[in-house]
């Protein structure tokens, strides 16, 4: 009877233990279930919080970059009000209207000047002209310049234009020496014609053409109708126009025994990022 009685209570207390046992290992089961699932909770939590952070960041460097990109080009600032006529002897009459400078035919140049002021032009230079004293300075370096011709009749340069380079001047001459020369007078003492910047195009009367010019530190680059022309280093150049051009600079359009005219000339400072990139 005395083992019988022992025996039963090892039965009993061997299941009390089991009973134990399995209760603990179900709470150890669940207590790894909700740390993992916490685990998870957080793993989550903290990748939204990531994938936040990184698409804030991602939209504020693609913010900044279209800041950059908007700044990278200044606006073209039109160059009209202060043109008057060049005094060559012989030139043609000149007419501004609506913005169309019209220039006849001359024996043999007619032409434009800017009367506007540019940077570092002492006072006393512009001080007597009236014209100049609504017009904001212009560049003499780094900055573009474009236009629109036409040559009515005639059948040499419906324009040259000539254009700063720094305290240099050059001229773009378009349809010279008889109609078919492009290029720059002068470089190295060399004209148009005869340097490597000379190209031969024919222009067509009565027809608009688009040129572009860009004056960097380290080149100049011309554009006609869109289509890049040349690109000529500044580096151990000379850089001078003919002398009967004078009368054009610092900024100035002349053409020679034609009929032509010139509209939206348009003139933008290059910006602090371009001159950084060109250098």
């Amino acid at each position: 009877m005395q083992r019988l009685q022992q025996t039963l209570t090892r039965g009993r207390t061997n299941t009390l233990a089991r009973t134990r046992l399995a209760v603990l290992v179900a709470v150890a089961v669940v207590a790894t279930a909700v740390s993992s699932q916490q685990a998870t909770a957080g793993q989550a939590d903290a990748e939204v919080k990531n994938s936040a952070t990184q698409n804030a960041t991602t939209e504020k460097n693609t913010a900044e970059k279209n800041a950059d990109d908007k700044s990278a080009k200044t606006p073209w600032q039109p160059l009209a009000g202060h043109w008057k006529a060049c005094q060559f002897g012989g030139e043609g009459d000149v007419t501004i209207k609506d913005g169309v400078i019209r220039m006849e035919h001359g024996d043999p140049l007619t032409g434009v000047v800017w009367t506007g002021p540019f940077d570092g032009d002492s006072p006393d230079k512009t001080s007597g002209k009236q014209s100049s004293k609504t017009a904001k300075p212009l560049p003499r370096d780094n900055y573009e310049l474009r236009w629109e011709c036409r040559r009515d009749s005639g059948y040499d340069f419906l324009c040259a234009f000539t254009f700063p380079i720094a305290d240099q001047y050059v001229s773009l001459v378009m349809g010279g020496w008889g109609g078919g020369i492009t290029g720059i007078s002068s470089i190295d003492g060399r004209d148009a014609s005869d340097n490597e910047t000379t190209m031969f195009m024919n222009y067509e009367d009565k027809r608009w053409y688009s040129a572009r010019v860009r004056v960097e530190t380290t080149k100049i680059t011309v554009w006609v109708d869109g289509t890049e022309l040349f690109s000529h280093p500044r580096k151990d150049h000379e850089f001078d126009i003919r002398f009967e051009m004078d009368p054009c600079t610092p900024l100035g359009i002349a053409n020679f025994e034609c009929d032509s005219q010139i509209r939206n000339i348009q003139l933008r400072r290059l910006h602090r990022s371009e001159i950084a990139s060109a250098e």
